[in-house]
């Protein structure tokens, strides 16, 4: 067992400095999910591959990502979570820099695969580290400036990616990592020295590491890469897909009767856990699918570029940046789940107002959009963080922090994937009902080519126009269809929500099973049978001090 101290809530400056580290961990952590995307043709011009290829580099960080984010609750017992944090820190920063001094598309694959392995933990640990050092009448404020780094990396990371490889070179959008990871270790390192949670030695659960890998593994080469390859169309796509459904049911079932699981799927047994992770990941989802999509449309249809696209999108985090210290007093005193409710309805409206956009929209009105799309993501991920976790024992909650991370991040990959191929495919078919409305006007498309080439262009450049047009018009209306179905999809998200129990009953039901031990049994029993020579120390305090 770890001779470290147990962490304690800390207070004034200190606590003050270690919040704002954590949560510049989790910032920095998530922010590198998606500030490669709008750099990868230039990523791959520069190293002599093609874009398809390029894309490597952002599905090969997200496997990685994705496989170990679940795993932070073994992890975390078995080494400390602050040891855990730290190393995972320090290592993020090493590979940063070797991706960023990559002289090959190779070189620079291998470092974004170990950079996403190690960077799996930082998330989930600096949520549970930020409530550690928190009193618990103001974790929930934790919660909540935790959450807005979570919901304003995404934003940020194509803002950023697309202003640092535009003004310097792309090499820049890792390096920057450096001298910010090594402040964060060092700050860490004096704010929590001599601290840690309990450690053990737990024996390795390989078996249910492979599967995990490789259902996880293909599961996000199927999201990636579905698109791009057409997805069941490809063998590839239904090769990995297969094999990802059959590892996750071994998964499961090996999982389950496990002594010692690497990933503890019982905490599916709590109710607001449940439910609590299938509203994140439905919402997450259509919120990061839409953050796809919008900057990519502005980029291929309207004529923004990278910066701009990033600077019309960035209002969405004004409401997060100004809730953050408040929403986490309005969910202690409350129930959280009218606070999440209110996202959920914010979304739902703001799907509405954009499924009537048109391809007049100017830059304000979409900073608009944005701007009223950040009251959902303000009243987000805190509120329904707190409701998953409420009734929670505190030793599981980094073990939950870590799986429901994952599910967050594989729905957000997975409905954006669907969303793109649904743009694309939807655009195809308003497409054709508008070459067929042109065409069958006759004297309408012949209006029209008469016009352009009293402009001085010639046959062949008028046609190219009306079909630029055509494309343009069909995208617009599919983006409109998109939102108009998530509108509907963020409603069903908030009836979700309520089936959940109101979070302080929750919390009071664990803590009298907790408190009150079985029929029969003295709490001394309990005591003994957590402590016998054959079973790993756990992280309960009895069992710690005898």
């Amino acid at each position: 067992m770890s001779a470290s101290q147990p962490i304690t809530p800390l207070s004034g400056k200190t606590r003050a400095l270690a919040a704002a580290t954590l949560g510049l961990a989790s910032f920095m952590a998530v922010i590198d999910i998606t500030i490669a995307n709008v750099s990868v043709p230039t990523i791959s011009g520069n190293l002599g591959v093609s874009p398809e290829e390029g894309e490597w580099v952002i599905t090969f960080f997200a496997i990685s990502n994705a496989i170990c984010i679940p795993l932070t609750g073994w992890l975390g017992r078995r080494f400390g979570q602050v040891r855990l944090f730290i190393a995972s820190v320090a290592a993020f920063t090493f590979f940063s820099v070797l991706c960023g001094l990559s002289p090959t598309f190779e070189t620079l694959l291998a470092s974004r695969i170990l950079q996403g392995a190690v960077a799996g933990p930082i998330v989930p640990l600096s949520q549970a580290l930020l409530v550690a050092i928190f009193p618990p009448e103001k974790r929930s404020l934790a919660v909540s400036m935790w959450a807005m780094t979570n919901m304003a990396g995404p934003v940020a990371g194509p803002l950023l990616g697309g202003m640092i490889t535009d003004q310097f070179r792309w090499p820049w959008i890792f390096l920057i990592n450096a001298p910010v990871g090594i402040g964060i270790v060092l700050t860490t390192m004096s704010v929590l020295k001599g601290k840690d949670t309990p450690s053990a030695r737990l024996p390795m659960d390989l078996p249910g590491l492979i599967f995990l890998m490789v259902a996880v593994g293909c599961l996000q080469v199927s999201f990636d890469r579905g698109r791009t390859l057409d997805w069941f169309s490809s063998p590839l796509i239904c090769l990995t897909t297969g094999l990802s459904l059959i590892c996750f049911l071994l998964f499961v079932i090996w999982e389950l009767g496990e002594t010692h699981p690497m990933v503890d799927l019982r905490l599916f047994e709590y109710r607001n856990f449940a439910v609590g992770t299938v509203a994140v990941a439905l919402g997450f989802g259509l919120y990061f699918a839409a953050l796809v999509l919008l900057p990519l449309w502005l980029q291929t249809n309207m004529g923004y570029n990278s910066t701009w696209a990033g600077l019309v999108t960035a209002p969405m985090g004004i409401f997060g940046i100004l809730l953050a210290p408040l929403l986490g007093r309005w969910v202690a005193a409350s129930d959280a789940r009218w606070y999440a409710s209110i996202a959920f309805a914010a979304w739902a409206l703001v799907a509405w107002w954009r499924s009537s956009m048109t391809t007049s929209v100017d830059a304000g009105e979409i900073a608009w959009i944005h701007l009223a799309q950040g009251i959902g993501i303000g009243f987000f991920l805190t509120p329904v963080v707190s409701l998953s976790f409420a009734g929670l024992p505190p030793e599981k909650v980094a073990a939950a922090s870590g799986l429901q991370t994952a599910i967050r991040m594989m729905s957000g990959s997975l409905i954006a994937s669907l969303a793109q191929t649904f743009w694309d495919q939807r655009s195809r078919f308003h497409q054709n009902h508008l070459v067929d409305a042109l065409g069958g006007t006759g004297t309408g498309a012949q209006s029209i080519l008469t016009n352009l080439q009293s402009l001085g262009l010639d046959a062949d450049q008028s046609w190219a126009t009306i079909a630029r047009q055509l494309d343009i018009q069909a995208h617009m209306l599919s983006l409109n269809d998109f939102f108009y179905l998530s509108s509907f999809a963020f409603l069903s998200g908030l009836g979700i929500l309520w089936l959940a129990k109101n979070p302080r009953a929750a919390a009071k039901n664990t803590t009298v099973n907790r408190a009150a031990p079985p029929s029969g049994l003295s709490r001394e029993h309990i005591a003994s049978a957590k402590c016998e020579p054959d079973r790993p120390p756990s992280e309960d305090a009895t069992c710690a001090t005898r």
